[in-house]
């Protein structure tokens, strides 16, 4: 696999937004960066695995940190958004913060800054975009309620206008083709 090829299949994998803190190319202003999860300086491959969409700020505060596989302090480590389950370590409060749920979590927060105040506004912001779409689909429901309410009203009207037009003209045939 070309170089080109891996940069491709990991931003795909990744839908073009950073792994970390899930900014997207459009957010960024910019195609974000391929950055290795484990540092090619202590050992990491250029293989799919490894490989992580990365925001240019999440990669700086990333930087080639990578522990020791050391089973007596699990804690200290980032967790992989391609093999780790976020939630499980993390989740966002009221105000748009992230809140660590496990001490993985904590430090991964810690490291990468994730509660700093752009990427606050923009979780904000996107909930505010979702609370938007909702409001509008809900507001669109309810036009096409009153669409269908005004049409069924004209009719009733052109039904009365007929009826009072057959009581004042009794020379206006009836729907059945007969005087009144």
């Amino acid at each position: 696999m070309t170089e080109q090829e891996r940069r491709d299949a990991a931003r795909q994998k990744y839908g073009e937004r950073c792994g970390y803190c899930s900014v997207h190319e459009s957010e960024a202003g910019a195609e974000l960066e391929i950055a290795h999860f484990q540092p090619r300086s202590v050992g990491g491959s250029d293989d799919l695995d490894n490989l992580v969409d990365c925001c240019p700020t999440c990669n700086r505060f990333k930087g080639d940190f990578h522990p020791a596989n050391d089973p007596a302090s699990p804690a200290i480590r980032l967790l992989h958004p391609g093999r780790d389950d976020l939630t499980q370590h993390v989740r966002e409060d009221a105000d748009y913060r992230l809140i660590a749920l496990s001490p993985p979590g904590a430090f991964h927060l810690d490291r990468l800054r994730l509660n700093r105040l752009p990427l606050v506004a923009l979780r904000r912001a996107r909930q505010d975009v979702i609370r938007l779409r909702q409001s509008l689909a809900e507001a669109q429901a309810v036009q096409a309620e009153l669409r269908s309410r005004i049409a069924m009203l004209e009719q009733d009207v052109q039904d009365i206008a007929i009826q009072l037009a057959r009581l004042t003209d009794p020379s206006i045939e009836s729907p059945l083709g007969t005087m009144e």
